[in-house]
């Protein structure tokens, strides 16, 4: 629970542009939204981390012979 309101508070720091487009997130937009939610840096990065992550899990799952892996991977 405290997680999500973490996360929430992150995204609702950022710009339009910056939730749309996460690659033009340098340094100091980084420090401007870890400042307006409260947070570490550190945090930030970790969100950027696990979203980039959640990316690429998700082109995996467009790809069929890439989708068997990864389901057999959590046991399907």
């Amino acid at each position: 629970d405290r997680q999500l309101k973490i996360t929430e508070a992150i995204i609702n720091s950022m710009t339009m542009k910056e939730r749309r487009y996460p690659k033009v997130l340098n340094a100091s937009r980084k420090r401007r939204i870890a400042r307006g939610s409260g947070v570490n840096v550190q945090d930030v990065n970790q969100l950027l981390s696990q979203f980039r992550q959640m990316q690429k899990m998700m082109r995996q799952l467009r790809d069929p012979n890439k989708r068997r892996g990864l389901l057999n991977m959590f046991g399907g």
